[in-house]
């Protein structure tokens, strides 16, 4: 029961995505998104772009410090609430999906592989198993 929504951001700065869970929030995620997007001069700066997103999705939502919002470092763990899709968001690039990046801190892509599809952390490695 509830509107629930996500918003999952991703960067190479982050050791797994943190996300942002609004209880009652509908499409708030996306406008929360689209709002912050159009109006930040802190893309690249992932702390300042986080903490700008939280306060304008729960500034939408209403939130008045007690219920119906959670911060988290759930990974890709988001499929549990259907009520809304999910946004995602790249906080180094400014790019928004409605699908995971998978951020790879590697240079050579070919050689990134994430541990798990909940992980997001990837590392570089030398061989394929």
């Amino acid at each position: 029961m509830g509107d629930r929504s996500v918003i999952v951001i991703e960067s190479k700065q982050f050791v797994s995505p943190i996300a942002f869970y609004g209880h009652w929030s509908g499409n708030d995620n996306v406008r929360a998104v689209e709002n912050v997007i159009a109006r930040t001069d802190r893309v690249g700066d992932p702390s300042y772009l986080t903490a700008q997103l939280f306060h304008e999705f729960s500034t939408l939502g209403g939130y008045d410090g007690k219920l119906s919002f959670g911060i988290d470092a759930f990974g890709y763990d988001v499929d549990r609430w259907e009520d809304n899709a999910p946004i995602y968001l790249n906080a180094d690039t400014g790019e928004k999906s409605d699908a995971p990046f998978r951020i790879c801190e590697s240079a050579n892509e070919s050689k990134c592989a994430c541990a798990s599809p909940h992980v997001m952390s990837c590392t570089e490695i030398t061989e394929w198993v």
